[in-house]
Formats: C-alpha cells, structure tokens, sequence
C-alpha cells in the first residue's frame, strides 16, 4: 500500500489567491491553524494542545502553477512520518475557480496515515475551500476534533 496521499478539489477562487493562501501566515492562520508563523520560506506550524509542530520549507512556483512544502521536521500525530515528505499544491485555472491538486509523497507508512488523509481532506478541501469562498475557514483549534478517546 502506498504511503502517498492524494486529493482534488475545486475551489471558486483565482488561481494567485489559493497560491497566497497556501504561502502567507495570515491565510494559513486562517484555514490550517492559528499557530502557524512563515519566515524567509520557512513555515511553522504548531498544534500546542496535541504537542505537535511542523517545519516546512515552502516555494511558490508560478510558472509552473504549483506551491511545494518540504518536510524538515515533525512529530505530526507524534511520529516522525511526516519528515522528508513533499506537499505539492498543483494549481490549474477552471471555469469559475481553481482546481487544486494536493498529494503528500514520501510519506512512510505509519498508524497516523489514515488519519493524517483525513485531516487534509478537511483542512484543504473544507477548511482552504471555505476560507476562500466565504473569508472563513475552520482552522486549529477551531474545528472539532472528532476522534474517539
């Protein structure tokens, strides 16, 4: 079974606004979670209740429409799993929007796969679609958390 994680979404936005949503600390605030400082490319995201954080360099790649994110470092769902990964958002203009193109390779497996899958469904195909459809997404620790125990 392969480690990779994959999704599409279609979201009614401009194509330079989703890239800026997944590159300015403010957006990522505003749909992925309240903990998250961007600097020099760097990207920090933090999950405090959970004890979790992740270190992401990031690029905006225009002209070939996408933006990357590489793992240097994480203990997402308390496991190393995450590091050395690749988050690619390939943007393609639609009619009325942008479809988004999300996968996560190099993810080793791990018992944290299923749900990390998941959570980016959430976090990019709810809470980045809401966020720039409406001006609201549902970041951390806004959501609910839906796991038993």
């Amino acid at each position: 079974m392969s480690g990779n994680l994959f999704h599409s979404f279609v979201i009614h936005a401009p194509l330079d606004g989703v890239a800026d949503a997944l590159m300015q600390e403010d957006a990522i605030r505003r749909w992925w979670t309240a903990e998250a400082s961007v600097r020099d490319g760097i990207g920090v995201m933090g999950w405090s209740g959970h004890g979790w954080e992740v270190e992401l360099a990031m690029v905006h790649d225009p002209l070939a429409q996408e933006v990357v994110w590489r793992c240097l470092r994480s203990n997402m769902q308390n496991t190393s799993a995450w590091e050395g990964t690749t988050i690619r958002f390939v943007l393609r203009p639609v009619e009325g929007g942008t479809r988004l193109e999300f996968s996560q390779t190099g993810y080793r497996e791990s018992p944290c796969r299923d749900v990390c899958h998941q959570g980016w469904a959430f976090f990019v195909g709810t809470s980045l679609k809401q966020y720039l459809e409406t001006g609201r997404g549902v970041p951390y620790p806004e959501m609910v958390d839906t796991r038993k125990g």
